[in-house]
């Protein structure tokens, strides 16, 4: 096994993190799971000011995985204060998204990663943690049934460009 190591994320890992981020967009438009992202948004400043918030905010939590002293994996999540207000549920987060480089999947890093954001979580007080996976993303839906996480929501969309 790889030698691995977690880390929170520093402002100094800025470009790493988005060079991972845009990997994962650019791998959910090319296995078309999800095709409406936008490719260039890793890149954008709106990209940059997410990413930056998620690292220095104390509702943010942006951890990396290192093998050999190079960042392999990222993973950004966090508390959110707009949660539904028909629900009877407390303090919530999401881990929104993640990527392990493909030369590293398979070897513990994303579990890992998800391991030490649910631990953040429950110091932090949150009641429920939600992410979301594309439907067709079969690999990271099975990765986080695994860590525990249960099918919840189903959420479907009617598309103009494909819909009868």
């Amino acid at each position: 096994m790889e030698n691995l190591k977690f880390r929170k994320a520093k402002i100094s890992d800025l470009d790493e993190i988005l060079r991972l981020n845009s990997a994962l967009f650019k791998n959910e438009i090319d296995k078309k799971y999800d095709e409406t992202l936008d490719a260039d948004w890793s890149c954008s400043q709106g990209g940059n000011d997410y990413f930056r918030a998620r690292i220095t905010e104390q509702d943010g939590f942006v951890g990396v995985i290192e093998s050999r002293n190079q960042i392999i994996g990222y993973l950004c999540g966090g508390v959110h204060n707009d949660k539904p207000l028909w629900r009877k549920i407390g303090k919530f987060a999401e881990l929104e998204n993640m990527l392990i480089d493909e030369k590293y999947r398979g070897i513990g890093a994303g579990s890992i990663l998800a391991k030490e954001f649910i631990n953040w979580c429950k110091k932090s007080g949150v009641e429920r943690i939600c992410v979301k996976a594309s439907a067709s993303n079969l690999k990271a839906i099975e990765f986080y049934r695994a860590l525990g996480f249960n099918d919840y929501d189903l959420t479907l969309e009617y598309d103009f460009n494909i819909s009868p």
